[in-house]
């Protein structure tokens, strides 16, 4: 198929697969969520396997985090559609390649190859869905990956676990879902010649062939911290509940997977609300956040633990849709591959710190339940920063 088509316009087939892209990001890590103590048992021969085992999840977010930004650079410089096809395939391969060895160093560095599969298939796919859709079917797209993927990963969880138990490496036979969507991007996806405008292309207040390193650097960095943000709840809820006494699995498992139910419902409150100001996305988002946040830190009672997550969850069902289309939003279509790299950095390098920066709080403040507090009081502040000092527009600049 040729690589671009004059004046052809993107639809289902090309969402659906982009879509499935944005899958593969979530698939890196809860694939082998059941799987590490089974990895850990298995190479217990290993010196400190016990911290080197969960590098296993960790890797390829790293990975993200410091390829991310180049994958921009070539994603702007040679296009969109063979990246896409090349670097699906390396993830899928760095996926499946553990099931072949039973060596330690190669199973990490199978998961390098993922990392950096991963880095360049969501750069490129958040470029497509600027580059393919105009904003009110972009978001209806972006509000459809969040819905479909919590769906899609409680299916990988348990058929992870399934597959666990016949041996460790097993599960990583699931990453051959990628080689699917590898021939189905061959098929539907085409290097666009004729790409959706942003925003920030409207505003016309930039310098054509600058590149604007300021707003990309802000847009990263307002990533970044949404990001360590939005993961204190994800990396640390089950350590809270702990601490407030709630230390049933089966309730930890109850409150959990009801509190989840939100985050499709957020997904389509951000569409319903997508086109209007960044302003009053971020304001809701972070204030829906926070209250969660704070409400779970100052929890004495079941109920008020299960309230807290619910409306937690609710503003993280908006998180990840508001970030992306924010990004695409700000960024000028000449440099959006390279904006949505530094989007992508900026948000793994986020998920990355999170468990450290949560760790280093508690210990200021005494303990982690006081530290959840801090972040939700922190999450309201921002909200009210952004609702009084921001505009809403982009603000591109050299």
């Amino acid at each position: 198929m040729s690589n671009s088509v004059t004046n052809r316009k993107a639809g289902i087939p090309q969402g659906i697969i982009i879509a499935g892209v944005s899958i593969l990001p979530m698939m890196a890590v809860i694939t082998l969520m059941p799987v590490i103590p089974t990895i850990r048992n298995h190479f217990s021969d290993i010196p400190y396997i016990n911290v080197l085992a969960p590098l296993v999840i960790s890797a390829p977010g790293l990975c993200v985090a410091l390829f991310a930004p180049y994958a921009g650079f070539l994603t702007d410089k040679l296009g969109r559609r063979k990246l896409l096809l090349v670097f699906t395939f390396l993830y899928g391969l760095g996926g499946i390649l553990p099931f072949f060895v039973e060596n330690f160093a190669l199973l990490i560095g199978s998961r390098l190859i993922l990392g950096i599969g991963e880095a360049f298939i969501l750069t490129v796919s958040n470029a497509l869905l600027g580059d393919y859709f105009e904003e009110n079917k972009r978001n209806t797209w972006i509000m459809l990956q969040s819905m479909i993927g919590p769906a899609f990963g409680f299916f990988i969880i348990s058929g992870s676990g399934y597959l666990a138990s016949i041996g460790w490496q097993y599960p990583f036979l699931l990453y051959s879902f990628t080689f699917f969507i590898t021939i189905g991007a061959y098929f539907f996806i085409y290097e666009p010649t004729k790409k959706v405008i942003s925003e920030a292309d409207k505003l016309k207040n930039f310098e054509n062939d600058k590149f604007p390193m300021k707003l990309i650097l802000k847009v990263a960095l307002t990533t970044f911290i949404a990001s360590v943000l939005y993961y204190v709840y994800t990396l640390q809820f089950s350590l809270a509940l702990d601490e407030i006494g709630i230390t049933d699995p089966k309730k930890v498992g109850n409150i959990t997977a009801v509190a989840s139910l939100m985050l499709p419902l957020g997904a389509i409150v951000f569409k319903l609300i997508g086109k209007k100001s960044n302003r009053l996305q971020f304001m809701l988002m972070f204030t829906l956040i926070g209250i969660g946040l704070i409400g779970i830190g100052l929890s004495d009672s079941l109920n008020m633990v299960w309230a807290s997550a619910i409306v937690q969850q609710f503003g993280c069902g908006m998180a990840i849709p508001v970030l992306i289309a924010y990004g695409l939003r700000s960024v000028p279509v000449k440099f959006r591959g390279r904006g949505m790299g530094f989007w992508s950095s900026g948000f793994f390098l986020g998920l990355f710190l999170s468990p450290f920066i949560v760790g280093a709080v508690s210990g200021v403040v005494g303990g982690l339940l006081p530290a959840f507090v801090i972040f939700g009081v922190t999450c309201i502040v921002l909200a009210g920063i952004n609702w009084f000092f921001s505009t809403g527009k982009p603000q591109v600049a050299a």
